[in-house]
């Protein structure tokens, strides 16, 4: 394997996310264990994480469709700087694994933590689940990453 190139880069980036009625309505299933995609009417396609309107139809999704807590990891990268959790004010060690994973149920993917970091051992198409933290929040975090499966 060939070493790592490293670019330095300072970036000074705004990022604005509004909180929208449809992922209140995921993250209080979070807290549940319940992992909810929304459905369109029109064209049935499946998003996770939901969103107001369908980005295929452009009809409002009003539809919630369970999903599963299994899935496919579609694109995979390991990251090798530490990052801050803007939510919790801890920092994630490095290097981690990060995931595009379209659970099953699901037409889009979700972004997120893998249990692995070994650029090795991981591969588009590997099945992998949810893994849940102890105390649930009704947060992103309450997945606490996701384990590939044998």
């Amino acid at each position: 394997m060939n070493a790592p190139i490293v670019v330095q880069v300072e970036m000074n980036q705004v990022w604005r996310y509004a909180a929208c009625a449809e992922m209140a309505r995921f993250c209080a299933g979070l807290k549940q264990r319940r992992i909810e995609a929304m459905r369109c009417g029109g064209c049935a396609r499946r998003y996770l994480p939901p969103r107001p309107f369908c980005g295929n139809c452009h009809l409002r999704l009003t539809e919630w469709v369970p999903v599963s807590h299994e899935g496919v990891l579609d694109a995979w990268t390991v990251v090798h700087l530490p990052i801050l959790d803007g939510r919790t004010g801890t920092t994630r060690d490095a290097p981690y694994g990060m995931g595009l994973i379209r659970l099953d149920g699901a037409d889009t993917t979700i972004n997120h933590y893998l249990d692995l970091n070994d650029a090795g051992r991981l591969a588009v198409g590997l099945r992998v689940r949810a893994v849940w933290r102890d105390r649930l929040e009704g947060a992103i975090d309450d997945i606490r990453h996701f384990e590939v499966l044998p």
